[in-house]
């Protein structure tokens, strides 16, 4: 069988490392003088990649290398543990067939039969897989299916780290968040041997690898195939005009091409691409009829495919749609009367202000959708005569104090020092280097906190300041303005002002 000239090969390493035999006792190759003779014609013996011969000890380098892939993976004697081993997938002699020894025709006869008289690649099939030094040997899962999508599922609220290559050492490309899709690019495979028997690894789209289960290895279950890869737009805008703006392309800058509401369901088109400022974009098809046209001039009657932000949790935003693969297509959700419409944000997008009054301040429309409760206090502004100011300004652009770029008098609302305590009504948003969002001044530095008896008067102070500084190039770097309020001394105010903005509300619906 195919086991003699494996342990007769062995036998031999053993006793030549042992110094009890030569390296090669049987070959009979002639050893040339040293140094050669001219006009002498060595008579060396042919060099046949095919043969196999164990009675006479002479073994083909075709024979070799499948007895090497049996024999994988093989651990290094104790004599070699010092030397670097060169691992390299042997090739498959598809041309060779006629050269394979018996006993490895028997042993591993070829799927399919015989190819003679049949057309290219019919009845050929391969098991493929590869071998990953200290992992094991993979074999290819039949039966996939390209463009396959697949949810992520895993305990937990792991994520679905995707990689640049099939090992799990190589460089992290992005990540799927659970209950997000993956796309298939290509076969599954599955470790067969080794310390990670079991493990499943995928090739996605647009590029990388993910794992599929690793549950054999004592990991969970990260993903399991879905039919149609369905979403659910959760994020309410507040707007009568709609709550998702569906865009031409990836780019946040492209064209608007329609408006969703809240409650729609879509199904994704292809894979998620991750922005560099870590914001999730999504390409959608939406049924017919459950769109808007936008407000813009780009408008396109009848498109009924986009890119949509999916989640913008990286820039202290909303996440904007929930999966949904088993859930039914609601119908769409009827206009909200609204006393003042906004437009729609999908994109942490705020619209400038729709006049220049002094009561009138944009909160940008994911203020609605606000339901923390966070208090900042002012610092790193100094005291005294050098002391710097912070404004707080009508509309979500970036002043920094003592920047080089002061804002308009007409925009400015009020102006911030150290100790100031403010209650931040809407998401913050990224702009030009800077963190930027909208407040409620609610405490000044010599403690006269407002009275919430003042009703709309106590609205008049709120604004957008700037937060803190995401440039480290920047002369000031990296530097915040605001520190988070985290004590139980505030929280008497909080109450009130939540009691508050409730009564409002009621009132409204009323």
């Amino acid at each position: 069988g195919i086991w003699a000239p494996i342990q007769h090969t062995w036998q031999v390493m053993a006793d030549v490392a042992a110094g009890e035999a030569d390296a090669a006792p049987h070959m009979e190759f002639a050893d040339p003088p040293d140094p050669p003779l001219e006009g002498i014609d060595y008579d060396l013996p042919e060099f046949e990649m095919g043969l196999w011969e164990p009675l006479a000890f002479q073994y083909g380098i075709i024979g070799l290398l499948r007895c090497r892939q049996v024999m994988m993976p093989i651990e290094k004697p104790t004599e070699m543990v010092h030397l670097k081993f060169v691992h390299g997938l042997s090739p498959v002699f598809d041309d060779q067939a006629d050269l394979e020894p018996p006993e490895f025709a028997e042993a591993q006869p070829r799927s399919g039969g015989d190819r003679k008289g049949r057309g290219k690649g019919k009845e050929k099939t391969q098991k493929g897989g590869r071998y990953v030094p200290d992992m094991g040997r993979t074999e290819v899962i039949p039966n996939w299916q390209k463009g396959q999508w697949w949810r992520n599922v895993a305990e937990d609220m792991l994520d679905v780290i995707v990689r640049e290559q099939f090992s799990l050492a190589s460089p992290q490309i992005w990540k799927a968040p659970h209950g997000h899709y993956v796309q298939q690019a290509g076969p599954c495979e599955v470790f067969v041997s080794g310390q990670a028997t079991g493990l499943q690894r995928m090739p996605v789209y647009p590029r990388g690898w993910a794992t599929v289960d690793a549950t054999a290895v004592g990991g969970p279950k990260y993903l399991e195939k879905v039919g149609l890869p369905r979403w659910k737009i959760v994020f309410s805008s507040g707007s009568n005009k709609g709550d998702i703006v569906v865009r031409k392309g990836v780019s946040l800058e492209s064209d608007e091409v329609a408006v969703l509401l809240c409650g729609t369901c879509v199904e994704q088109s292809g894979p998620q691409q991750v922005l560099d400022d870590g914001i999730i974009r999504m390409p959608i098809v939406f049924g017919e009829g459950l769109a808007r046209g936008p407000s813009s001039l780009a408008q396109q009657p009848g498109c009924r495919t986009g890119w949509v932000t999916c989640d913008a949790t990286a820039q202290g935003g909303p996440k904007f749609f929930e999966s949904c693969p088993e859930e039914v297509e609601p119908p769409p959700v009827q206009p909200r009367a609204q006393p003042q419409a906004v437009p729609p944000e999908d994109e942490l997008r705020s619209a400038l202000a729709a006049s220049g009054g002094p009561s009138h301040v944009d909160r940008g429309a994911g203020s609605s959708s606000w339901d923390k409760n966070r208090t900042w206090k002012v610092v790193n502004l100094g005291v005294g005569p050098s002391g710097r100011q912070l404004p707080m300004v009508k509309r979500p652009e970036p002043f920094t104090p003592g920047g080089s770029k002061a804002p308009p008098e007409d925009m400015i609302l009020r102006w911030l020092h150290d100790g100031d305590l403010v209650e931040q009504i809407g998401h913050s948003k990224k702009m030009r280097g800077y963190m930027v969002m909208p407040v409620r001044v609610i405490s000044a530095a010599a403690g006269d906190v407002a009275d919430p008896a003042l009703g709309e008067d106590a609205d008049k102070e709120e604004g957008w300041v700037t937060r803190r500084s995401l440039d480290k190039s920047r002369d000031q770097g990296d530097i915040s303005w605001f520190e988070e309020v985290r004590g139980a001394d505030d929280g008497d105010f909080r109450q009130r002002r939540r009691s508050r903005r409730h009564n409002q509300d009621a009132q409204g619906l009323d």
